[in-house]
């Protein structure tokens, strides 16, 4: 008895959030007091979709960002004063391939977390996408020009 009130209430509750997601989705965020209840649930939702996606992506990248301090510090300790072309095209090619599968990764989160977005949700993302690089590109000007130091 007591195990099938809770499979019916456990179908309920997952059919209610998502009508109540599509709904918010559909209508845009809907009209008056319950319309902003659709759009915070609608917002809940997402973030917890982006966290796990978050998450996901944490555990795999980590490994590879070990590999990559990893790979360097044997790389460094291997320093003997002379050069050797074949250990360091190997170490470049090591270093590329773990730099590779790292933007392959992040390359992934951020598709993910595109696709959950909403249309406005993605407007305002790249949006933000342009402004950030707008500032990158001010910070690298201002860092490439030469200082001027006082005459004495």
């Amino acid at each position: 008895m007591h195990k099938k009130f809770f499979i019916a209430t456990a179908i309920v509750l997952a059919l209610a959030a998502g009508l109540a997601a599509s709904a918010a989705t559909r209508v845009g965020g809907g009209y008056g007091r319950h319309g902003g209840m659709l759009k915070r649930m609608t917002r809940e939702f997402q973030q917890t979709q982006i966290k796990s996606i978050m998450m996901a992506e944490k555990t795999k990248v980590q490994p590879l960002k070990q590999q990559l301090r990893q790979n360097a510090q044997a790389e460094n300790a291997n320093i003997n004063g002379t050069f050797d072309q074949a250990q360091a095209t190997a170490f470049a090619g090591k270093q590329a391939q773990i730099m590779g599968d790292l933007i392959v990764e992040k390359e992934r989160a951020k598709s993910q977390i595109y696709a959950v977005l909403t249309p406005d949700q993605r407007q305002k993302a790249v949006q933000l996408m342009q402004e950030h690089k707008q500032r990158w590109e001010q910070h690298r000007q201002k860092k490439s020009q030469p200082t001027q130091t006082p005459e004495q």
